[in-house]
């Protein structure tokens, strides 16, 4: 492409002053170039069976074929070293369904030693050497008890490289030695338990970069590092470092590996890096292959692209206001000037796809956290060229947290303003004894704010808190519910004999701390969250026990209600207000779950909450009784049916019809019916 100034007079400048091979006025190609890559996540607890495995240590050449298949992607070899599954070493686990170990199918390679999982090889039977163990293929397609062999979690990022050399291009990407690589620490699944040592690090990985390039002669590829490594251009393999080992190095120079004819054309560099075992990590990179595009950057510093360049994800807190700016290069590198070499009047900045304004700098406000949830893109509008685009993603963290909620599952809701409203009340479902609930953190926005546990939050961007304890819990009437454990970001909550129809109040509490900006202390405050708790079912009849048969001289009532009446409420009332004790009761329980208090008449023990009426299979009414009121439960009722009629007699056998019909207590209630069928067996 041309700048305003003319490419005829650039190349002049650049051989009179003779300023390494840029010209007079414009910036030099960048310190610092991002490179997108993609991360594979890989379980580290031997769960997968070809990584944090025991092995046969060395360079392993061959494990891959000499050419990518269809996708792109590397295929098995003719000397494998425990990598049968290859084929999903770089595949989203979601998404690719095609492979003998995919998800759904159950199925992965077997390898002997293969320690089971979180088994360290000391411990497992027989014993093996993590480090020299001959590894021997028993299965290349074998059933396994778990789906999550290939499990992964694909992690979209950028490495930053740095140019080290002006006159030959040269980049570099150093991560060695206590640094190590470990790009994706607390990401994925997380920093999991290793054989060799503590999870301080987040191990078992995979790593793809693809980069488009135009062949020159001079370029050349350096690498050291650990553990497997392949490189291909386009698809044909030109380094071959394979295997669990120490680092090794490798290297080759394009104008070797290409035909002279295919100099001058566009080719792809595909960079395929795997971190298959603990304890060490590390990477080197230093290419010419790499380097910065044609086309607009995004900076957070200025428009000259000397500083502030932006890879794949900008960080920001959710009240903070950033200024980006757009960087346009040209096909060598070089900056092009605002206002005097490109018209700022042709950059559009667009947010997830609507435009924001124009201009060569935009302010960005964004209140909603979220993890790169937010696409920003800058556009040129190039006379010569045409339409020249960059973009990033933008990750807003939370503030520090105003609030803790409690809900049933724990995927972060989404964001409202104020974070009030957003916790969960606690009903158990029909036959539903215990739950599983969650205590959630907002800030004031209602983001996410993380879980109520003691994990110290990440510095910087007004996010610099902690707290001491995690979450602890308290159920306000034990009888109607109960907690365990009493403290954590979890717990399980236990309905209780007096749960059912029954609403109380459950409890957490949560104390976070944050450094005063002034540096005269800390401040801490306790946050609470208060739900209801227990049952607001649609309403349900059980009768127990059932079928039964009534009356003397065919034998008497089949039970007396005991400990099955037990079941249902520590205490029933009988006809007419009068308490039985439920051991020397004779009947069957119709016990009454209703959705909500059903309005009463009468006082104490005696007060009637609507009827219930028993029915023939032809309709016809056999008994009316008046519904009263278990023993302090506030939405429970119940009746012992004795087996008789209106008029005092026995019934005969069949199926009988239990309606209950009532009013809610509460103003404006509803009225309330329930039914359910009933057996009554023939006398013996």
């Amino acid at each position: 492409m041309k700048t305003k100034c003319g490419k005829t007079t650039a190349v002049v400048a650049a051989l009179v002053f003779g300023v390494a091979g840029w010209a007079f006025g414009q910036q030099p190609p960048p310190e610092t170039i991002y490179v997108p890559v993609t991360f594979y996540d890989y379980h580290s607890d031997r769960s997968n069976p070809e990584f944090e495995q025991p092995h046969t240590s060395g360079v392993r050449r061959g494990m891959v074929d000499s050419t990518l298949d269809a996708q792109n992607k590397p295929q098995l070899g003719r000397s494998p070293m425990r990598n049968y599954g290859i084929a999903h070493w770089f595949r989203d686990w979601n998404t690719y369904m095609d492979g003998p170990y995919s998800r759904g199918k159950n199925k992965a390679p077997s390898y002997t030693p293969a320690p089971a999982i979180r088994t360290r090889c000391a411990d497992a039977t027989p014993r093996c050497d993590e480090w020299s163990s001959t590894v021997t293929l028993v299965e290349q397609v074998a059933s396994v008890s778990h789906d999550t062999a290939f499990k992964n979690i694909v992690i979209r990022d950028s490495l930053p490289f740095t140019l080290t050399n002006t006159t030959t291009g040269m980049y570099q990407f150093s991560r060695r030695g206590n640094s190590g690589f470990f790009w994706i620490d607390g990401r994925g699944f997380g920093n999991e338990w290793v054989s060799e040592g503590s999870a301080n690090h987040n191990f078992a990985f995979t790593m793809e970069m693809e980069f488009p390039f135009d062949a020159k002669s001079g370029m050349t590829f350096n690498f050291t590092g650990d553990d497997d490594v392949w490189v291909f251009i386009d698809n044909k393999l030109v380094l071959d470092i394979g295997g669990i080992h120490s680092e090794e190095s490798a290297s080759f120079q394009l104008s070797n590996v290409l035909p002279s004819s295919e100099m001058g054309k566009r080719h792809t560099l595909r960079v395929f890096y795997a971190e298959r075992h603990s304890t060490g990590s590390n990477i080197l990179i230093q290419t010419n292959i790499v380097a910065p595009p044609a086309g607009v950057g995004i900076s957070t510093k200025d428009n000259t692209g000397t500083g502030g360049m932006v890879g794949t994800t900008i960080n920001k807190s959710a009240d903070t206001t950033i200024t980006l700016y757009s960087v346009v290069r040209n096909e060598d590198g070089t900056v092009r000037q605002p206002n005097t070499e490109y018209d700022c009047n042709n950059v559009t900045w667009t947010v997830n796809g609507t435009v924001i304004g124009t201009g060569c700098s935009i302010q960005i406000r964004d209140s909603v956290a979220r993890a790169e949830g937010v696409k920003i893109e800058v556009t040129y509008r190039d006379p010569d060229a045409g339409e020249l685009k960059g973009s990033t993603n933008m990750n807003v963290r939370a503030l520090p947290p105003v609030a803790v909620h409690i809900q049933r599952d724990s995927l972060p809701k989404p964001a409202t303003t104020p974070p009030a409203n957003r916790s969960d009340n606690i009903y158990f479902g029909v036959g539903e004894d215990e739950v599983r609930i969650y205590a959630v953190l907002r800030d004031k926005y209602g983001n996410f704010a993380g879980y109520a546990d003691v994990k110290n939050r990440q510095s910087g961007d007004n996010n610099n808190w902690w707290a001491t304890e995690t979450a602890r819990w308290v159920s306000v009437d034990t009888a109607v519910a109960t907690v365990d454990p009493r403290s954590g970001r979890s717990t399980v909550v236990h309905k209780e004999m007096m749960g059912a129809g029954t609403q109380k109040e459950l409890v957490v509490s949560y104390r976070a701390c944050w450094a005063r900006s002034s540096g005269s202390g800390d401040t801490c405050v306790t946050l609470y969250d208060t739900v209801s708790v227990g049952s607001r079912s649609q309403g349900n009849i059980a009768i127990g026990p059932n079928p039964f048969t009534p009356g003397p001289g065919g034998g008497s009532l089949a039970e007396t209600i005991g400990d099955k009446g037990k079941n249902f409420y520590l205490n029933v009332l009988t006809e007419g207000g009068k308490r039985t004790n439920p051991n020397d009761a004779r009947g069957v329980l119709i016990a009454v779950d209703a959705p909500s208090p059903l309005d009463g008449k009468g006082e104490g023990a005696s007060k009637r909450y609507g009827k219930l009426v028993i029915y023939d299979a032809v309709g016809n009414v056999v008994r009316t009784e008046a519904l009263y009121s278990a023993d302090g439960a506030r939405s429970s009722y119940g009746f012992v049916w004795d087996g008789k009629n209106a008029n005092g007699r026995f019934v005969g056998p069949g199926t009988y019809l239990v309606r209950i019909i009532g009013k809610e207590a509460k103003s404006g209630g509803s009225s309330v019916t329930l039914q359910r069928k009933i057996g009554v067996k023939g006398a013996k």
